[in-house]
């Protein structure tokens, strides 16, 4: 089930929506050396481990293994991982081998890495998700709520990713975990909005279908990937916290308008004599 556009019309222009695609599709147009899959990365030769690419990603990108230990990998790490094919080839500890990139800042690469993609597919996939659900969250919060909802969401989402994999050395990229955290906010902020979507399920149809249905079942999926190279975990952690904050905004909301009742009057208590 693919949304292409939703029935929930904006006020006003969602420029920062506008400004993150423009900037995920500029990085990966115009900054990251292009060629290959994160999949092909991993499975590359040792004579194709020197590629512009891998090194980008590598020198870039958030990696479980670097969190957890507050380092970059060491070239031994990088030697197992990337020649020899092992996906939790961490350390713990100095090895002793020296650091494969000394300057990288392992916390930023927090950040770096909701903005890298591994192909044209996996970065219009993402853009398309963020545009449907975003511009109304953007609309409905504003620009500097909405953007500070997609950071911290992306972090939590890659957080979630390294608890779940905290060995791992191959690197995690892409916008998914934060716009999950959007798409849950969607959901607690706009149940009963209408999503038009391709449904694949015999013939290809186009219907317009509940949000709450839509996301419900693109959460229960990532359950289905458990076993796979997809991060599964980042689009849990990232969608729950969305789904929190989105509850948050609407308790304010309702609060603000007085569609709450006013917490119950304490009476005090009498002086013990």
């Amino acid at each position: 089930m693919i949304p292409m556009a939703d029935e929930n019309p904006v006020r006003r222009m969602p420029w920062a929506t506008i400004v993150l695609i423009f900037a995920c599709v500029a990085v990966y147009f115009a900054v990251q050396p292009g060629g290959h899959t994160l999949d092909q990365l991993f499975d590359a030769t040792p004579q194709q481990t020197t590629n512009a690419e891998l090194r980008f990603i590598v020198d870039h990108a958030a990696i479980p293994c670097e969190i957890t230990q507050g380092r970059p990998l060491t070239n031994r790490e990088f030697r197992n991982t990337y020649v020899h094919g092992e996906s939790s080839a961490c350390d713990h500890g100095d090895d002793g081998s020296g650091s494969h990139e000394p300057g990288k800042s392992v916390y930023l690469a927090l950040v770096l890495s909701l903005f890298l993609h591994a192909s044209p597919q996996h970065l219009f996939g993402n853009m398309l998700f963020l545009w449907v659900f975003g511009n109304n969250i953007e609309d409905r919060k504003g620009p500097l709520r909405f953007l500070v909802l997609y950071l911290v969401a992306g972090i939590v989402a890659t957080l979630a990713h390294v608890l779940s994999q905290p060995n791992s050395t191959v690197p995690i990229i892409g916008a998914s975990g934060a716009i999950a955290g959007v798409m849950g906010a969607y959901l607690v902020c706009y149940p009963a909005a209408r999503v038009k979507s391709i449904i694949f399920f015999g013939p290809v149809l186009l219907r317009k279908v509940r949000a709450s249905w839509l996301l419900l079942i693109w959460l229960g999926q990532q359950f289905f990937y458990f076993n796979s190279d997809i991060a599964w975990a980042a689009h849990l952690g990232g969608f729950a916290f969305g789904a929190l904050v989105g509850a948050y905004w609407r308790w304010r909301e309702l609060r603000t308008r007085g569609a709450l009742p006013p917490p119950p009057a304490t009476e005090p208590a009498p002086a013990l004599g």
